[in-house]
C-alpha cells in the first residue's frame, strides 16, 4: 500500500512540474553522452565512409527462406487482466548478428486470442529503455488492442528484457563510440522486426499494423518503406538520429582521430527515418508528441506531420520519459484503432 501511494505522489508532482520532467530528458541525454564516452573506441573513420557508400536498407534487411521461429515458448510474464483468453508465447529466432554474444538471438512476446488466419496484428515496437516495469504502463496500450481484436506481437530490442546482461540496466550497451557500430546495431534491428514480419504474413493474417515509441518508431518507420503495413501509430517517435544520438560534446575526441561531424551525420542519416519514404496514407497514421521533449524536439515531429499530411497528431504536456504517465495518451490511442474499424 505504502508502495502504491509513493507511486501516486510520484506521479502527480511529475504531471505537476514541467522543470521536473524536462530534468529527466536531459539526465537521458547526458546517459547517452556517457554512453559514447565510456571505454572510447570510435573506429576506423574510412570503415564508415566505405559502409556509408555501400549502404542499402533493403539489401541489408533482406529476409529469405522459411521463416520461422527456432523456438516457441510459454511467455511467463507479462499477463493481462481481461476476459479475453489469451494464449502467451515467446518467439526466439536465431541471430546470424549477435550469434551467441548478449544480446543473441531476437526474440517477441506474443499475445494471442485468435487463430492467425482469422486475425489482425499490431507489431508492437518499444523504444529505449523498455522494462518490466514499463509493462505496468504499456499494459493498458495492449488492453486497447485487444479489445480492438488484434493479436500483438512485440519485439524485445537488443539489450532489454531477456537479452539484457546480467546486472546492467535496460539498454545499456545499445549505444557506443563507434558511429558504425551503432548504426549497424539499428539496422540489424530493423532486420530482426522484418523477419518476424515476414513470418506473420506466411501465415495468412489479415493484416498488420504497427505500434512504436521512441527509438522503436524509428525502427517501425524504416520498415514500412520496405513492407505493406495496415495503420501506423506513433509515440515521441526519433526520425533524426543525429538529434537523438548527439556527439556535440565530444565532437573534438572524434575529430582527434579523423571523423569529421559531417561523417558521423552521414553515417547517421542512414538509419533516420526522415529520409525514407512514408508509404502508409496518412489517414491511417497517429502521432503523439511530448511538449516538453528534450530528445525529439516537438517541432521536428510537427514538420514531420505537416510534411507527410499528418492531421491525428495529438499533443500532451509531459518529457519524453514522462509521457506515459497521462491517460488521455491511451484514451487518443483506444479511439485511433476504433476509427480504424
Amino acid at each position: 500500500m505504502k508502495k502504491l501511494v509513493l507511486i501516486v505522489i510520484s506521479a502527480f508532482f511529475l504531471l505537476s512540474c514541467r522543470s521536473v520532467q524536462i530534468g529527466i530528458d536531459k539526465y537521458s541525454l547526458n546517459r547517452n553522452k556517457n554512453a559514447i564516452l565510456e571505454n572510447f573506441s570510435p573506429g576506423d573513420p574510412e570503415e564508415l565512409q566505405k559502409y556509408i557508400s555501400s549502404y542499402d536498407l533493403n539489401r541489408i534487411t533482406s529476409v529469405t527462406g522459411n521463416i520461422r521461429p527456432e523456438q516457441i515458448i510459454p511467455l511467463e510474464k507479462w499477463h493481462i487482466k481481461t476476459d479475453k483468453k489469451i494464449n502467451y508465447e515467446k518467439w526466439i529466432f536465431t541471430s546470424s548478428f549477435f550469434e551467441d554474444d548478449i544480446p543473441g538471438d531476437s526474440i517477441f512476446y506474443v499475445f494471442r486470442q485468435k487463430p492467425w488466419e482469422e486475425s489482425k496484428v499490431i507489431l508492437f515496437v518499444p523504444g529505449f529503455g523498455v522494462s518490466d516495469f514499463a509493462f505496468r504502463f504499456l499494459k493498458k496500450i495492449f488492453i486497447s488492442e485487444i479489445e480492438a481484436g488484434y493479436n500483438i506481437v512485440i519485439y524485445i530490442p537488443p539489450y532489454h528484457l531477456d537479452r539484457q546482461e546480467k546486472g546492467k540496466s535496460a539498454g545499456e550497451g545499445l549505444l557506443t563510440s563507434s558511429p558504425l557500430e551503432n548504426v549497424r546495431k539499428m539496422t540489424n534491428s530493423v532486420k530482426e522486426i522484418r523477419e518476424v514480419y515476414r513470418y506473420l504474413e506466411s501465415r495468412d493474417i489479415q493484416s498488420i499494423g504497427l505500434w512504436s515509441g521512441s527509438m522503436g518508431g524509428a525502427f517501425s518507420l524504416l520498415l514500412q518503406s520496405l513492407e505493406t503495413f495496415d495503420h501506423l501509430a506513433l509515440m515521441i517517435p526519433v526520425i533524426d538520429w543525429n538529434s537523438f544520438i548527439t556527439p556535440e560534446p565530444v565532437m573534438f575526441l572524434y575529430g582527434e582521430i579523423g571523423f569529421d561531424k559531417e561523417l558521423i551525420e552521414k553515417g547517421f542519416s542512414l538509419i533516420s527515418p526522415e529520409n525514407y519514404k512514408l508509404n502508409i496514407p496518412a489517414d491511417r497514421i497517429q502521432i503523439a508528441a511530448a511538449e516538453f521533449d528534450q530528445l525529439i524536439p516537438i517541432e521536428s515531429l510537427q514538420n514531420f506531420a505537416e510534411d507527410n499530411n499528418i492531421n491525428n497528431f495529438q499533443t500532451y504536456p509531459s518529457g519524453h520519459a514522462t509521457i506515459l504517465l497521462y491517460k488521455n495518451v491511451y484514451r487518443d490511442y483506444s479511439e485511433f484503432l476504433s476509427n480504424l474499424q
